[in-house]
């Protein structure tokens, strides 16, 4: 086992990771700007120097670049590293204007962290600052020239991940900049990561701008719904508000990144078409009900429909948009309790297919964030699924009477076709989030609760379960989806002894053969529920 060492501690040596690298992994933090993980390393900013001792020579070098080799000692405490690190500062912030109190990166920008860690305490720079102008680059991005530093992250990433290359460094000396390519943009669908990999305050999302100061957000770890890749990433939020969402590190799924599809696409959950209460009736005006009498509703009219035309009368549509533990209950009730009705899934795919970058990152043509996993649900329950379009055609020939629908997209869509159909059936109910052509047609809605108001878990593309975690409050009298489908079932004869979501997991995770590896001795319990979760998420 090779080893060297750092700072009097002996660490192994592992192929192909620098020093920089190696350090942090072993808890030893070594300041940087231009290295990022997912990028190439030029070593231009020279703040992760550190000193080196091997074959009998002894120098500074950047961590970033430099490899460790056997017996090679490591200095990241000096003297001279700490010199180098002073004079790095110095330089760095000649120029930058101290405009901390109105920057958006002001609490999380490394520049500010730096300078009181590593810099010197006063400045010796008298004259007069280089002033650069500030430039809208691209439709979500701003570039504040004056606060970049030059680390070339920006640029890398577009090389390297994006592969789009628009931007560039201009100039020499004190006027050099970061800038775009004449007759460009910074609009390729990944814009948004340069932003986050930007160390200081010069990239800016024009979105979060002056929206709210980090210090004042909560966040919670959750999953991007824009699409079947299933990007992990963070909500950040306050007083009830969703301000933006970020990625989250996983190297099996999303790497560092998340598309600007998913990044901006949340927008919904604050609409002022959120459906806030149960309702009955159908049309614009419908009435305002309890969710007693609303449930009553639902198991009044699929009883008079099944009573007078049969269990092959109804149908319902399970949602790719909904957790593998509300598609779940919805199969439930269809086994159990609607036994005959036929069920099918409405797909959502891109006609411009699947789209992959120069670095791998691919957004996916299947825009529903659980594709995968309701169709494993329903299938291994047993439950068949019927083409949709034997389900539209059953209802536009009259044979189906009675219609369920599980929502929860908030781009739904439904054609002039399907709407005259609808208009067709004697009993629809609605369970979504947005009020829609869909709502509008139903004798029963039942508000359900975005991705950030609930907790539960999604399989994407590749079969890898994860979870979402909830931040909010469902708005108004809005539940999340499983605990409305529990009360379905149990106003229809049924039995959902579910207390939480991970209650209505364990029992998934018992009955169908393609989550059998959420099991464990005691699935029931949240530990070792989400213990094992982690570790297909891992």
């Amino acid at each position: 086992m090779a080893t060297f060492t750092i700072d009097d501690k002996e660490i192994e040596i592992v192929p192909g990771k620098n020093l920089l690298q190696t350090a942090v992994e072993n808890d030893v933090y070594i300041p940087h700007y231009c290295y990022h993980p997912g990028l190439s390393a030029p070593a231009n900013c020279r703040m992760c120097l550190v000193e080196i001792e091997a074959g009998g020579r002894r120098g500074m070098a950047p961590s970033c670049t430099a490899m460790p080799a056997e017996g090679m000692v490591v200095g990241t405490q000096s003297e001279q590293v700490k010199r180098n690190q002073n004079a790095v500062m110095e330089f760095l912030l000649i120029n930058h204007p101290l405009d901390c109190p109105v920057c958006d990166q002001s609490g999380e920008c490394e520049l500010q962290n730096y300078s009181y860690t590593y810099g010197p305490d006063r400045s010796r720079f008298l004259d007069q600052k280089t002033i650069q102008p500030k430039k809208d680059i691209g439709e979500h991005t701003l570039l504040y020239s004056d606060r970049c530093i030059r680390c070339t992250r920006c640029i890398r990433f577009c090389d390297e991940v994006s592969g789009t290359s628009e931007l560039g460094y201009f100039n020499r000396g004190v006027h050099n900049e970061i800038d775009i390519f004449p007759g460009e943009r910074l609009d390729n669908r990944l814009s948004g990561n340069t932003v986050d990999i930007c160390p200081v305050g010069a990239l800016l999302d024009k979105d979060f701008l002056f929206k709210q100061r980090v210090w004042f957000l909560k966040e919670v770890d959750t999953l991007c719904t824009g699409c079947s890749a299933g990007c992990n990433i963070r909500a950040d939020y306050n007083n009830e508000r969703i301000y933006r969402l970020v990625p989250r590190e996983n190297m099996d799924v999303n790497e560092y990144w998340m598309c600007d599809d998913g990044r901006h696409g949340w927008g919904y959950v604050h609409s002022d078409d959120r459906l806030l209460f149960p309702m009955i009736g159908r049309g614009a005006d419908p009435d305002l009900v309890l969710w007693e009498a609303a449930l009553e509703k639902v198991r009044d009219g699929f009883e008079k429909i099944r009573e007078a035309h049969g269990p092959a009368s109804i149908a319902g549509f399970a949602s790719s948009h909904l957790t593998n533990e509300e598609n779940f209950l919805f199969g439930i009730l269809f086994k159990d309790l609607l036994e005959g009705a036929s069920i099918g899934i409405r797909p959502k795919v891109s006609q411009e297919g699947d789209t992959t970058f120069k670095g791998g990152f691919t957004i996916r043509a299947d825009k529903s964030p659980n594709s995968r996993g309701v169709t494993e649900i329903l299938s291994g329950l047993g439950v068949s699924i019927t083409d949709p379009v034997e389900i539209w055609r059953g209802i536009q020939e009259g044979n189906i009477k009675a219609l369920y629908i599980l929502g929860g997209d908030p781009l739904e869509r439904i054609t002039e076709a399907e709407r005259s159909s609808l208009g067709k059936l004697e009993f629809l109910v609605v369970q979504d989030i947005l009020a829609n052509d869909l709502s509008r047609q139903a004798d029963v809605i039942l508000p359900g609760a975005t991705f950030i108001e609930k907790n539960g878990t999604f399989t994407n593309c590749d079969g890898r379960v994860q979870k979402i975690n909830q931040g909010l409050e469902p708005v108004g009298d809005a539940r999340a989806d499983w605990r409305i489908l529990k009360d379905v079932i149990e106003m229809m004869g049924g039995s959902a002894p579910y207390d939480e979501v991970e209650d209505v997991m364990a029992d998934l995770a018992n009955a169908v053969e393609a989550f059998a590896q959420l099991e464990s001795s005691s699935v029931g319990s949240l530990g070792a529920l989400l213990s094992t979760i982690e570790k297909v998420e891992a």
